[in-house]
């Protein structure tokens, strides 16, 4: 493997570290101060310079994401709330909604505020205010590198209702600019239950900037509303922040490459004079087969979010009522996997452009 521009083994890391946290460190503490007290963080960095944040009592969701210093996530007004803040109804889920580079929705319910079936649904579910049990970081060599997994356990469940739980386990390397997430969600309970969830990636300056642009492999793109459609010839193209802006949403269905994954980037080739960076998000297509772009250019809520879904992100009723709504039966487990890769260069992102862009 190599680290730090030279090749290198275990054998020669061993001897040249009193312990492996000299190079790929993770801390553990609590936030003691404001809306975000009593709240449990996990910072996790390696010495390629990929940097995460972790919040197990925000539903094992990532507030910050970093690359040598180069922050790839948007954070709202909101900062890291306690989940003793959440409202279900409506869309009050905005009151605790910090944006960070991942923030979980479901696992029953995601989009707009509903009534399905005479059941009151709020905007995207309750997962990510939900604490996480059995969590554990841990690392292990494996192939002459290491990896540093964090791992815990959301349950989402009610009395007389339905009963899931998401098993999620989050992966870095010391010698990769890459980031893995493995979520299983099981049925624990005994009657077949809607299962919704989409990941909402929240990507902000400086990788999104005026120059930034979306690119994918060959993909259907549907507008959310009318306005969205006017624009639909420049969806992955971005500007500075406007005062008012409306937020735009496109539903993607990406074709999966061989490996029967989706493949999605959000590049800024002008990033630091021409260097360019960027990130690629690949995702399981079989469980996930949609995404979800959502392009808002507002002043101080400048993001744009890029959620792989199970859904078309129009809320429980609209998905029943089309023939998309997705169920588990008991004792049924899904799997999800997600793989987001630095592009670190213009030469990069030129080598993702030859092999996905249509």
């Amino acid at each position: 493997m190599q680290i730090f521009g030279k090749e290198t083994n275990r054998k020669e890391i061993c001897e040249k570290t009193g312990d492996i946290s000299q190079l790929s460190e993770v801390k553990y503490y609590e936030y003691i101060d404001g809306v975000s007290r009593g709240v449990r963080g996990i910072d996790i960095r390696n010495p390629e310079g990929v940097n995460l944040t972790i919040l197990p009592d925000r539903g094992m969701d990532i507030s910050s994401f970093s690359y040598k210093g180069i922050p790839f996530n948007w954070k709202s007004a909101v900062r890291e709330t306690s989940s003793v803040y959440y409202e279900s109804r409506g869309a009050e889920w905005l009151r605790t909604f910090y944006g960070g580079f991942l923030t979980t929705c479901g696992l029953t319910t995601t989009g707009p505020a509903n009534t399905d079936n005479g059941e009151e649904l709020g905007l995207h579910g309750r997962i990510s205010n939900i604490s996480a049990e059995k969590v554990i970081v841990d690392g292990e060599w494996k192939d002459d590198t290491y990896i540093v997994k964090a791992r815990g356990k959301i349950r989402e469940a009610k009395v007389f209702g339905d009963k899931l739980q998401l098993e999620r386990k989050i992966y870095t390397w010391i010698n990769k600019p890459k980031l893995v997430i493995e979520d299983t969600v099981e049925n624990i309970g005994h009657a077949k239950s809607p299962l919704m969830i989409l990941y909402h990636i929240n990507i902000g300056y400086p990788v999104l900037d005026a120059d930034s642009e979306v690119i994918e492999d060959k993909a259907s793109i549907i507008p959310n509303d009318d306005t969205a459609k006017k624009e639909i010839g420049i969806f992955n193209k971005f500007s500075n922040p406007i005062k008012g802006f409306v937020e735009r949403c496109y539903f993607h269905d990406i074709q999966a490459d061989g490996e029967g994954y989706s493949n999605i980037a959000l590049i800024n080739s002008r990033f630091r004079g021409g260097q360019g960076i960027g990130l690629w998000i690949r995702f399981n297509k079989d469980n996930l087969p949609y995404l979800t772009q959502w392009k808002q250019m507002g002043m101080g809520e400048y993001v744009c979010g890029l959620e792989p879904c199970n859904n078309m992100g129009q809320g429980r009723k609209i998905e029943r009522e089309k023939g998309r709504l997705r169920f588990i039966e008991p004792q049924e487990k899904i799997d999800y996997r997600l793989e987001f890769n630095i592009l670190e260069s213009n030469e990069a992102i030129l080598d993702f452009r030859k092999k996905f862009s249509k």
